[in-house]
């Protein structure tokens, strides 16, 4: 492991082979960051799935099953 980085629920852990040059590690890791930025955008613009309900009726789909929708029985 050559470095770990935590802060609150986010962990970011690089590991290498050993005999990894510097110039080597640094090309790999190049774009790391405006990678994390695009993600923390994408996630940022979904709605959450509470943000996605519509209705809430208190009722679940399992509810709703009939013994003809299960399939294979006789």
């Amino acid at each position: 492991m050559l470095a770990s980085v935590e802060k609150g629920d986010v962990s970011i852990l690089v590991e290498a082979p050993t005999g990894i040059s510097a110039e080597e590690l640094e090309e790999t890791l190049r774009g790391v960051p405006e990678s994390i930025e695009e993600t923390t955008e994408l996630f940022a613009e979904t709605p959450s799935m509470s943000d996605n309900t519509t209705e809430i009726d208190e009722s679940t789909d399992a509810e709703d099953v009939t013994d003809d929708d299960l399939g294979g029985g006789v």
